[in-house]
């Protein structure tokens, strides 16, 4: 499971880096599309507050082995809009217009989506905010283990490596919460080759 992390920055220190950081963070909000893809030639292949989303969620400590394989059988599990979380919280994206589905505190949203790449694509990037922390999960394979603590913005940022791309493409992510709010909003995007 995730491990939290210990905090021993003085109050005053981390209030300013909390500042800092927020100041410095690319999205206004986490729906909000990054700087980069702004860029000419980025796509968009699944976008913030995509729709048809399986979920489930579960206590903390489940474990549900291999809900991130392509194999695995979800038809069982809800669908659903993100974003995932709850509408009360110190982040600006805890509101009804940012949460399409709720997410309790103290809980994990495991969560799937297919994706179309054209084979063509390159710089498959996954992006995102999660409060507090999510495995980030691409075909079966584990890319990222964000580790944001609270809902910063942008703490899921991952390049997928090719040769884990294929046409029709799984994202998992298992988001896990330490309480008093949660969020989870990704996008994936990939970089349209130039024309020769």
């Amino acid at each position: 499971m995730f491990t939290r992390p210990l905090r021993f920055l003085p109050m005053g220190l981390a209030a300013g880096s909390l500042l800092a950081a927020m100041a410095l963070s690319v999205p206004t909000s986490a729906s909000a599309s990054p700087a980069g893809s702004a860029r000419a030639g980025v796509v968009t292949a699944l976008g913030y507050n995509s729709t048809d989303w399986k979920y489930r969620q579960v206590p903390n400590t489940t474990d549900e082995p291999l809900f991130y394989e392509r194999s695995f059988d979800d038809s069982g599990w809800r669908t659903a809009q993100e974003g995932f979380g709850t509408t009360n919280g110190t982040c600006s994206w805890n509101n009804s217009t940012n949460v399409k589905t709720p997410w309790a505190v103290n809980t994990d949203m495991l969560v799937r989506h297919w994706v179309h790449i054209p084979r063509d694509a390159q710089e498959v990037r996954i992006q995102g905010t999660v409060d507090n922390d999510a495995r980030v999960y691409f075909n079966g394979h584990l890319l990222q283990t964000a580790l944001s603590g609270k809902c910063a913005a942008g703490a899921i940022d991952v390049v997928v490596p090719a040769k884990y791309l294929d046409c029709c493409n799984l994202l998992a992510i298992r988001g896990h919460d330490y309480g008093l709010a949660t969020y989870l909003n990704v996008q994936v995007t990939y970089l349209k080759p130039a024309a020769a």
